[in-house]
């Protein structure tokens, strides 16, 4: 083979070892605590080593700039939250009422401003961050069309006339109802509320008939 094709050949990039997926993996939790944390305006470089208690000069390795690193933190957190949204409504059955399926989606969002609040409020700094930058706008649209078809499919299975519009209407009281008690941890009323208000809104949705 000539210099000038062996020069022609593309270099592969080293794929990472299990090792390196892990820290690669850590890094990204240790920003989505920083955001959750401190905000986007908190986040720093050295904040994220300092949070992943790796050496600054590993996270170059991983992540050229903090822009990528952002939009690699936002798309974690946007595959989990959908993750746990397929876990949460999973098993819905065309028999269910809207008891059944306001408890799980109430479960959902009572998880949330609990167990996973700091990636909760990431999120929601993330949102805003996506007014101004395409690429998060991009990701986010792109979650929001896969939440949907999930809500969708439940809505269309009991008897939904719009299941798509119905999805929207869920999803827009399940994001209501996180920003409204985002600030401190829900109570037992608090709890109790979200559960009757997702309830009462699925009731009016497509379970008009039940009982």
């Amino acid at each position: 083979m000539s210099r000038q094709a062996e020069t022609a050949q593309p270099r592969e990039t080293p794929a990472l070892t299990d090792r390196g997926n892990a820290r690669k993996e850590a890094i990204r939790e240790a920003a989505l605590r920083v955001v959750g944390n401190k905000g986007l305006a908190g986040l720093s470089m050295r904040a994220i080593a300092t949070e992943a208690e790796l050496p600054l000069g590993a996270l170059g390795y991983y992540f050229k700039t903090k822009d990528d690193l952002i939009l690699a933190a936002f798309e974690l957190h946007t595959r989990r939250e959908a993750d746990r949204m397929l876990k949460a409504v999973m098993g819905v059955g065309v028999n269910a009422d809207a008891a059944e399926v306001a408890e799980k989606l109430a479960t959902f969002v009572q998880r949330g401003l609990t167990e996973e609040r700091t990636s909760l409020v990431a999120e929601y700094e993330f949102l805003i961050e996506s007014t101004r930058n395409p690429e998060l706008a991009r990701i986010s649209r792109a979650w929001r069309q896969a939440l949907q078809m999930q809500i969708s499919h439940i809505a269309a299975r009991l008897g939904s006339d719009d299941p798509e519009t119905d999805a929207e209407i869920i999803l827009s009281i399940v994001a209501g109802l996180e920003i409204d008690h985002l600030s401190t941890p829900p109570d037992p009323a608090t709890r109790q509320a979200i559960r009757s208000a997702l309830s009462r809104t699925i009731s009016k949705l497509w379970l008009r008939d039940e009982g």
